[in-house]
């Protein structure tokens, strides 16, 4: 017999136990590699999620008030007592009248103790 050539090939070959040990340690560590990717995926995914929903709600927000005109502030207002005996609330800004209605009872009692206390 004379070998006329030689070269490497890769062919099936029994693992030892050893061998196959060690593969199964990789095999469960690429498993847990998976699992905790596809949990990182899926929380970046959700975080994408809510971040393009709280731009649809900014726009949706945006453009009803662009609409209308109109945006609701916090705005100061002073409630006037009125000769009629009425309670006005104004703004301060604007001076527009928000609302009339009847004085409560709190400041009912308060103009009482201001008449009874007499001119300064």
């Amino acid at each position: 017999m004379e070998i006329i050539k030689r070269e490497s090939r890769i062919l099936p070959t029994n693992l030892t136990p050893e061998e196959r040990m060690v593969l199964a340690l990789e095999m469960a560590n690429s498993i847990q590699a998976m699992a905790v990717e596809l949990e990182v995926q899926k929380n970046l995914k959700d975080q994408m999620k809510a971040k393009l929903s709280e731009l649809q709600a900014q726009q949706t927000r945006l453009s009803k008030v662009v609409a209308s005109g109109i945006d609701y502030r916090l705005v100061d207002v002073e409630a006037r007592w009125m000769d009629d005996a009425t309670v006005t609330e104004v703004r301060v800004d604007t001076g527009e009248i928000v609302f009339s209605r009847a004085p409560r009872e709190s400041e009912r009692q308060g103009r009482l103790l201001i008449a009874a206390e007499g001119p300064g």
